[in-house]
């Protein structure tokens, strides 16, 4: 057998895995971990005093510790200046000093630099006590489990665990966090799918009745450090259950059945200072170079995966059909000349929904993200209606019309970035920046007239590399100095997104009331990189682009030689949210349905093939086109 394909160096980033970083030297454990007993689905009602003999205790359970450090973070909040609390870690006391310059990242959060050897293994003791007659807050969230959090009201001679918080009322655990500096026990990295029998010259599969295929690693492990090289196979281009084997210890694949495989590797630790490094894996196989057809240009390159699963609203979620015909959603975008003029329209619809939208109306709330929910309250100027409402309202408005959008959190601001098909990219839109209702001003960044996602003004403020940058369309002079671009810009030196769209069916799991407060739900994703140093009270972070930038509508063709010899199997594999189908087309004017696996004559049809995915609304993605030519 020989080696067909293989992953290295910066070729193991087209992989995707959660706790792994990817370095020079390869894949590796991402050294952090975050101790966390809740999610933060909780909003700052939800509060637990600390005053007088009243004292609160979080206990962590800890199963391994390394040499390097670890911070406390808790949530905290004082009702005065100069206020002082003390805090007791397994009988070690310190106290910290309540202070009103605090930066923006921390704010509540209060992380505390703590020796190692305050810890040990096993249960491990935090009690927090007022040192004056200031009061002290904590968060709480609801649950049962795991029971580590409790309240005492005689100074810890005793203690509970249940009827906690201001008005005694609540069960839970309080929002305080433990990080360690050092590598988790275990993380996995996979592969996309791979053609066994592809012949790389030809970037098409080859026919064989019999065929063997291994996968092999290289891989550094010391000090009780190891991997686990698994694989499985299928006859499709995307897993399945029902057409797939399960994980298994690397074997050999010697059907025609078992078309496709991929490889997984567990990297694991008994020493939480040392990580295995992941240096390559090779694709060995018995298939032969035969003459044939041959792809002399592709469209589309390989599509890009996310290691985080994205939670899309569905097409067939009734509330988004009654938000879709109660605000008459159809009529906003009727007369987009372009899916992109459809975003620009609906965006400043959005924006007009809302006067004085930043007072918290007559009832006093702070809506969740729910857009029928927040359109009926704001329409009746009853609650608040900052930068969240808006950006959620954008998201789910694009949802019920099979566009696609995400709600962006950066510095203070929380905006979208939509996909764009027309620029086959992810594109940041600020709906909710303008709290002046004689303007309801609405844009995007751009460089050179291409439309800019997130993470681009991210590294355009980083780098201090934005002269070139627009604000797109141009702020109208009433807007007076509130949209220069580095004034904007400046809210993306942190961004995260949020890594769902689908709250019309369930707000569980979320913050509730994002923005009032240091955002503090941990199951935001987070871009960070050698300028953006990671949060320690967060657990998700990313520095791979495409956790961030996965494909969207967008196809990959393969293609599999077929008998006769000029004949080809064409099978589909797309990345479109809520797909329906495909279409094709061979004269590059007329569009057909097609099936995801078809066959293609390029001798009687034209030796050019485009297709396009097609979702539940009928709303076509990017076209991918290939070409092929004989030897």
């Amino acid at each position: 057998m020989k080696s067909v394909c293989s992953w290295t160096g910066a070729g193991l980033e087209t992989c995707t895995g959660k706790g792994v970083c990817f370095t020079h030297k390869g894949v590796m454990l991402r050294r952090g971990i975050t101790i966390a007993d809740e999610l933060g689905r909780c909003n700052n009602r939800d509060r637990e005093e600390i005053f007088d003999l009243r004292i609160a205790m979080k206990q962590f359970q800890v199963g391994r510790l390394a040499l390097g450090t670890a911070k406390l973070c808790p949530y905290l909040e004082c009702d005065r200046p100069g206020g002082m609390i003390e805090i007791c870690i397994n009988d070690h006391v310190f106290t910290y000093t309540w202070r009103t310059d605090r930066p923006y990242w921390k704010d509540r959060w209060t992380p505390i630099d703590v020796p190692t050897d305050w810890l040990h293994e096993g249960e491990n003791d935090v009690v927090f006590r007022s040192m004056d007659e200031s009061v002290w807050t904590l968060l709480i969230e609801s649950s049962r489990q795991p029971n580590r959090s409790a309240v005492s009201e005689d100074d810890g001679q005793t203690w509970r665990k249940d009827d906690l918080g201001w008005n005694n009322g609540c069960g839970g655990e309080y929002m305080v966090r433990l990080w360690l500096d050092q590598y988790p026990n275990e993380a996995s990295i996979e592969s996309d799918v791979v053609d066994l029998l592809r012949d790389p010259s030809r970037d098409i599969g080859v026919s064989a009745n019999e065929h063997t295929a291994c996968f092999e690693m290289d891989v550094d492990t010391t000090h009780g450090s190891s991997a686990q090289l698994n694989a499985r196979f299928g006859s499709t281009p995307m897993y399945s259950p029902q057409t797939w084997s399960a994980w298994a210890p690397m074997a050999m694949a010697s059907t025609d059945e078992q078309r496709f495989g991929q490889w997984q590797v567990v990297l694991t630790t008994e020493d939480p200072g040392v990580s295995p490094v992941l240096r390559a894996v090779y694709l060995n196989t018995n298939a032969r170079e035969m003459p044939g057809l041959r792809v002399v240009q592709r469209s589309e390159p390989a599509l890009r995966r996310s290691s985080y699963r994205f939670s899309s609203a569905r097409h067939d979620e009734p509330r988004a059909d009654r938000l879709r015909d109660r605000w008459y959603l159809d009529e906003v975008v009727r007369g987009s000349g372009s899916e992109w003029e459809a975003y620009i329209n609906l965006r400043q619809w959005v924006r007009n929904q809302w006067e004085d939208g930043w007072d918290t109306g007559e009832i006093d709330f702070c809506p969740p993200w729910d857009a029928m929910l927040i359109l009926e309250l704001t329409s009746r100027n009853l609650s608040l209606g900052m930068c969240t409402h808006y950006a959620t309202v954008m998201s789910q408005c694009c949802a019920a019309l099979g566009l696609n959008a995400r709600t962006q959190i950066m510095k203070s601001h929380c905006i979208n970035e939509v996909w764009s098909t027309d620029h086959q990219k992810w594109v940041a839109m600020d709906v909710g920046g303008d709290n002046d209702d004689e303007t309801k001003f609405v844009y995007h960044f751009e460089r050179e007239g291409v439309p800019l996602s997130a993470g681009e003004c991210h590294s355009a403020w980083v780098a201090q590399e934005f002269d070139d940058v627009t604000i797109s369309p141009q702020p109208p002079p009433a807007t007076g100095e509130r949209f220069n671009v580095d004034k904007r810009l400046q809210l993306f030196e942190r961004f995260m997104i949020s890594l769902r769209t689908d709250e019309l069916r369930s707000l569980e799991p979320g913050e509730s009331e994002h923005g009032k407060g240091s955002y503090h739900y941990d199951g935001y994703l987070f871009w960070e990189d050698e300028q953006t140093e990671a949060l320690p009270w967060f657990s998700n972070h990313t520095s791979r682009s495409s956790d961030l930038y996965w494909s969207v509508n967008e196809t990959y063709i393969h293609l599999l030689d077929s008998s006769p010899v000029g004949s080809l199997v064409v099978l589909l594999e797309s990345a479109t949210p809520n797909l329906a189908g495909f279409e094709r087309s061979t004269d590059g004017e007329s569009w057909a349905p097609c099936d995801e696996a078809f066959k293609w004559v390029p001798a009687t049809e034209g030796q050019c093939l485009k297709v396009r995915s097609v979702n539940h609304f009928g709303r076509s993605g990017v076209v991918s086109v290939v070409e092929v030519a004989g030897d």
